[in-house]
């Protein structure tokens, strides 16, 4: 489900798909309120850099506690929003929020089925890709969770997972936090771009 914009401005082909607590700001365990919203260290400084490449870039967000009655749709779109204006006051930009208020696979009881839009299924990212007419192929995911990068390999979308371990072999890359996956992103939009100058 798109949380924002309410009308959708097309102007890449591909995008950074950011998954957002844990990754941009602090999870504090189901962050919801304004109160709590803390930027991660060099994230200020990394969605600035990302705001200057020809992505959107997009937030993709399980928010399982709208489901388990922990707050409601309209705190979360607060919280969003006020991650929005603190992003774009370092000089950042967010294009869309995308979010699942059902519940995560692990909140699942027996016989219960999994929605489409809860990572690690790529419902979210499917639907972004709609919406702004995408080539996920040509697109990545970053995030700290393996959800992330499962969602990402489901529509081939190149995964970085941020992580202290890089041992990992799922994702297509690791990254200490969002300020190294940046780097990763741009070098690999540098690579691509010689590639099709030859």
């Amino acid at each position: 489900m798109r949380d924002w914009p309410e009308g959708i401005i097309r102007r890449y082909p591909i995008a950074v798909f950011l998954d957002r607590d844990g990754t941009i700001n602090v999870d504090t365990h189901y962050p919801h309120r304004i109160a709590d919203l803390q930027l991660l260290p060099r994230s200020g400084e990394a969605l600035a850099s990302l705001a200057k490449l020809p992505v959107h870039v997009i937030v993709i967000s399980n928010q399982a506690g709208i489901a388990l009655g922990m707050y409601t749709r309209e705190m979360m779109s607060a919280f969003n929003r006020e991650l929005r204006e603190r992003v774009e006051r370092q000089g950042g930009r967010i294009d869309a929020f995308y979010y699942c208020p059902h519940r995560e696979p692990k909140d699942l009881g027996v016989g219960e089925v999994a929605c489409f839009c809860s990572k690690p299924a790529p419902g979210l990212l499917v639907e972004a890709a709609r919406d702004f007419e995408l080539d996920l192929s040509r697109s990545f995911v970053i995030g700290d969770k393996v959800s992330d990068v499962e969602a990402g390999r489901a529509v081939r979308s190149y995964s970085v997972l941020l992580t202290k371990r890089h041992d990992i072999q799922s994702p297509d890359a690791v990254a200490d936090d969002l300020f190294e996956a940046v780097r990763i992103v741009e070098q690999h939009l540098r690579q691509a771009a010689l590639a099709r100058a030859r």
